[in-house]
């Protein structure tokens, strides 16, 4: 897909789409090698399966393109909803496949808050005092991606003295550019699967269940 053959003056641009549904933030890019040229965004807590392949579409269209045009898809894999990051991925491998494109993976942690500057502690709220967390200093992991209690966390060092950013509607940056070098090609499609970090709470009832 890479090595086309162009005529002399020819100029080829990677087009790229990216999108993150892990949090209340939906978001769709379209870049042009590592420019971001159009984005659509969308906020909701929990339905944003009914839109994001037509949220897809309609950047792609505004474009003038069509999803045959496009290079490569990058995805936010997670961690965050369960059914945000679960969709995103499936749409992924879904358009993948079908239209042979390249699929590169990044963290959605990493994904919403690639555009801040310096030492950035990314969190999303996970519920009864835990949070998806890991942190970032332009472009590098300092942290992994982890579920953790943020009581705990508070007390980290890297905590202590780096930007704070609980990603909602209001605190988020995307730096397209990090976002395609920090992201990961995917060999195998079939074998790409959202990054949970934590078990859903059917298989905790499950799980206790069986230790009964």
């Amino acid at each position: 897909m890479f090595w086309l053959s162009m005529q002399e003056g020819d100029e080829f641009h990677m087009k790229t789409i990216m999108f993150d549904a892990s949090t209340s933030v939906m978001y769709v890019g379209y870049v042009k090698d590592d420019q971001l040229v159009d984005f659509s965004i969308r906020i909701a807590s929990r339905d944003h399966a009914k839109y994001l392949v037509d949220r897809i579409d309609q950047v792609i269209k505004r474009n003038k393109l069509t999803i045959d045009d496009i290079d490569q898809i990058v995805v936010g894999i997670g961690p965050g909803s369960y059914t945000g990051i679960r969709v995103a991925v499936m749409v992924a491998k879904m358009i993948g496949f079908s239209k042979n494109i390249i699929v590169r993976t990044v963290s959605s942690l990493f994904f919403m808050t690639s555009g801040y500057e310096d030492k950035v502690v990314a969190l999303i709220d996970a519920r009864r005092g835990y949070v998806f967390s890991a942190v970032y200093e332009n472009g590098e992991t300092l942290l992994t991606d982890e579920y953790r209690f943020l009581q705990d966390f508070q007390n980290d060092e890297l905590y202590k003295i780096a930007k704070i950013i609980f990603i909602d509607e209001k605190n988020y940056e995307i730096s397209a550019k990090k976002i395609i070098e920090k992201s990961v090609v995917v060999e195998h499609i079939h074998d790409l699967i959202p990054n949970y970090l934590r078990k859903t709470e059917a298989e905790n009832n499950y799980d206790k269940k069986r230790e009964n």
